[in-house]
């Protein structure tokens, strides 16, 4: 409807090529209309190839529109089950949702990663924001610029550093121990955790 409209006005006042299309005049809007429905009406019928495509029918088929489309609410219903069927017994389907998963987690355990070190390097929010887009050469810049080991940035695995540790002074917050201890390996991690709960539990608190 709105490409028929632009096109009459274009071309009744001869604006660009407009006058190469063929006749709006001649054209029906209430066949443009008719022509809509049966698209939207076989879409609704075509095998859903995701959940998002489900939630679309589902959407469509409560939508006040839906009366003037050229097919019933039960054969909808019907194509809808079908595909909710499909898609459960296919894993594949499922396993690109799952791997999408997966490399959310990763991405965000590498943030948090990134964030140790600034905390434990005193670095700023605004030093880390290019490193936090996660691009290759940003990572292997502040890989190089603060001696980070790629591995353990990657995947939280062997050295924080690739040579001197981070250093703690007596005057040290709580904070900024706790991301240093967030830093070490996840092994060493569990003893700290424990020794501090041990010397908790002697104290009483």
């Amino acid at each position: 409807m709105d490409w028929h409209a632009a096109l009459s006005i274009s071309q009744q006042y001869g604006i660009a090529d407009s006058t190469s299309f063929p006749s709006a005049e001649n054209e029906n809007q209430l066949g443009l209309v008719d022509t809509w429905r049966e698209a939207v009406a076989k879409k609704l019928l075509t095998p859903a190839p995701d959940l998002g495509a489900v939630t679309w029918k589902r959407a469509t088929l409560k939508s006040r529109d839906f009366s003037w489309l050229p097919i019933k609410a039960p054969r909808v219903e019907r194509a809808i089950a079908d595909d909710v069927a499909f898609l459960a017994a296919h894993p594949t389907r499922q396993s690109n949702s799952e791997a999408m998963v997966r490399r959310r987690e990763f991405k965000e355990a590498m943030r948090r990663r990134i964030r140790d070190i600034a905390a434990s390097r005193d670095l700023s929010d605004e030093e880390i924001k290019p490193v936090l887009k996660l691009k290759h050469h940003e990572i292997g810049e502040f890989t190089e610029r603060y001696g980070v080991n790629l591995e353990w940035l990657l995947e939280g695995r062997g050295r924080v550093f690739k040579k001197d540790p981070i250093r703690l002074s007596p005057n040290s917050t709580g904070a900024e121990i706790a991301a240093v201890v967030r830093t070490l390996p996840e092994a060493e991690q569990q003893m700290v955790e424990a020794t501090v709960d041990q010397l908790l539990k002697e104290r009483g608190l």
